[in-house]
């Protein structure tokens, strides 16, 4: 007799399987609304403990950053303009500053473009001159430096990224990107950043008018750790 004759196929089966009750649910019951939230770090992603006050992946500092934000002034001065073109300066700084701002966003700054309020901040903030100069020296901007130190000064140049500007005949978003990346540049240079060997590096060594007019600023993982590093020691000072 061959072995599929000898099979039974009417043999009822003695196992019975039965489904836990958790998995007859429909999955909006069983999800625990109550667990706590997996924490991960805001720089590099990874996860993190509530206990702990630096990441041990990054090295961003974890806790305690509201109170150990450093205030930045971006102050537009001697910035005169024919009355046909206000509007349109309007849109190129405040989409400039929008791009700087976001580029900040993981930063423990507070920028801010009217007066910082006094009681909170005293005289304690990096002040950011964006002006036009009649100076001949041709240089888009420069800041106050020391290496991973807080510093509070620095000027754009916006006459000189202008006159970039005209040279190769960008158009006013790429303005915009450009006026971005050089305040973004001598920001970092007040946050204790160095020049960049990466010519696509927002802190790459003198802003090339031809490369950041196409993106707009922004700092990788190890830029935004030594940043928030320096205002974390200036702030404990």
């Amino acid at each position: 007799m061959s072995l599929y004759n000898r099979l039974d196929l009417t043999r009822p089966n003695r196992r019975k399987f039965k489904s836990p009750p958790q998995q007859n649910k429909p999955i909006w019951e069983r999800i625990d609304l109550t667990r706590p939230v997996k924490l991960k770090c805001k720089v590099c992603g990874h996860r993190i403990q509530t206990t702990w006050s630096i990441c041990p992946h990054c090295g961003c500092i974890l806790q305690n950053t509201k109170t150990k934000r450093h205030c930045i002034w971006i102050q537009v001065c001697n910035l005169e303009v024919y009355d046909k073109d206000r509007d349109m300066w309007g849109i190129i700084l405040t989409d400039a500053f929008s791009k700087v701002f976001s580029a900040f966003r993981s930063v423990n700054v507070f920028l801010t473009t009217d007066p910082p309020d006094f009681k909170e901040w005293q005289e304690d903030f990096t002040r950011v001159y964006v002006l036009a100069d009649d100076s001949s020296v041709d240089y888009l901007g420069v800041a106050s430096f020391s290496s991973r130190k807080v510093t509070n000064m620095a000027v754009v140049r916006i006459d000189q990224i202008c006159n970039a500007s005209l040279r190769a005949d960008l158009s006013i978003n790429q303005l915009s990107k450009l006026l971005a990346n050089t305040i973004a540049h001598e920001i970092g240079h007040t946050l204790g950043l160095d020049h960049s060997d990466l010519d696509t590096d927002v802190m790459q060594d003198g802003v090339d008018h031809r490369v950041h007019c196409l993106m707009p600023p922004s700092f990788h993982g190890e830029q935004i750790t030594l940043m928030n590093h320096a205002i974390s020691k200036y702030k404990d000072k």
